[in-house]
This record gives structure tokens, sequence and C-alpha cells, in this order.
């Protein structure tokens, strides 16, 4: 076993513990929690195959080995970008319908004034908005 080899080892299993930690300590989700650990599987083992890697560039026309990894990699992380933008914008959504609804609610409590008055007879009651119904 060469240098790099044993650096790919070793930096798989942190990987792996350092995802193990951080999904004990409920910092992440468990559907994270399972890419990250194959992350550091796929690690452990193209530390462990690195002669089947240069085969497989070999045969698919790349120069070298850790070329073919790094690019699959680039490709990996792209895609992680996309879900968690993907995620973001879902929770984002989420985000503006929930503060649209605490200010539904909030208004008359906070002190702000009632709904508009729609021009209806002198004393008669404003009409009064069920925060159940909107939305």
């Amino acid at each position: 076993m060469n240098r790099l080899e044993a650096v790919v080892l070793v930096a798989a299993v942190l990987l792996m513990a350092f995802t193990v930690e951080v999904l004990r300590r409920r910092r992440l989700s468990e559907s994270y929690a399972l890419l990250w650990l194959g992350v550091g599987l796929s690690a452990l083992v193209l530390g462990l195959a690195r002669p089947v890697v240069d085969r497989v560039s070999e045969a698919l026309g790349i120069a070298y080995g850790t070329s073919l990894v790094f690019g699959v990699a680039i490709i990996f992380l792209l895609a992680v970008c996309i879900n968690l933008s993907i995620h973001v914008s879902k929770l984002e959504s989420r985000v503006e319908v929930l503060a649209e609804e605490v200010a539904l609610l909030r208004g008359p409590i906070d002190g702000l004034p009632g709904p508009p008055d729609h021009g209806g007879p002198e004393g008669a009651p404003a009409p009064v908005i069920n925060p159940d119904a909107v939305g």
C-alpha cells in the first residue's frame, strides 16, 4: 500500500466517523447521513481497488485514474448542490406561507387596526376574518 492509498483510507474512515458523530448529535438527518456514509464507503473501496480504477480509466481513454475519480466526484457534488437547492427553495416557500399565516394571526393581538371598514351602515360591526379560512 502506497502513501496515496493510505491517505484515502484514513480520509474515508474519518469521514464516516464524523458523519456518525454528527448524526448522533442530531445535526444531520438520516437520509443525508446515509448519503455521506455511502461516500465514505465508496472512498474505502476506491482506496483498496486502485488498480481497478486505473483499468477503468484506461478503458475510457482517461490518462489517470485520479482524473476519473475527480471527474465523478465533481459530478456527484453538483448533483448534491442541485438537490440542496431544491430543498432550500421548498423551505423558502414554506417559510413565506408560515410568515403570512403568523402575520394574519398576530394582527389583532399586536394592536394593529382591524380589517378595513367596507362602507357598511354606521355602527355596523366590521366583518370578522376567520384565520382558519384564509390561505
